[in-house]
């Protein structure tokens, strides 16, 4: 008996070409590679960490701090409450036109 052609040799294939490996940090040569390389030690070191918290510790602290509020800020607060004053009169000075209004419909639709 012969042998099933899928154990013979396929001579028609063509030899498979795997892609070069990747170069190493230090056989980069390019502006970008050097840039790159320079970034990736430098985030990946234990002093980007302590300069990263000490950097984060001073934002925080920075902006947990109470300001003071300066001279623009008392008179838009003063601003602000002449607003709502005003406001408020009108309301009621609204609210007692419109009681009158009513009063006087229904006086006038009674007689």
């Amino acid at each position: 008996m012969t042998a099933p052609a899928a154990t013979k040799p396929r001579e028609h294939r063509k030899a498979i070409r795997h892609p070069a490996p990747p170069k190493l940090s230090s056989e980069r040569s390019g502006l970008n590679d050097r840039v790159a390389n320079v970034i990736a030690a430098t985030v990946g070191s234990m002093w980007m960490f302590y300069a990263s918290i000490i950097g984060f510790a001073v934002w925080m602290a920075h902006s947990r701090r109470p300001e003071r509020p300066g001279k623009r800020a008392g008179q838009q607060v003063e601003h602000l409450h002449q607003l709502g004053v005003t406001t408020h009169k009108l309301v009621v000075e609204n609210t007692e036109l419109t009681e009158a209004i009513h009063n006087h419909f229904l006086n006038n639709n009674a007689a």
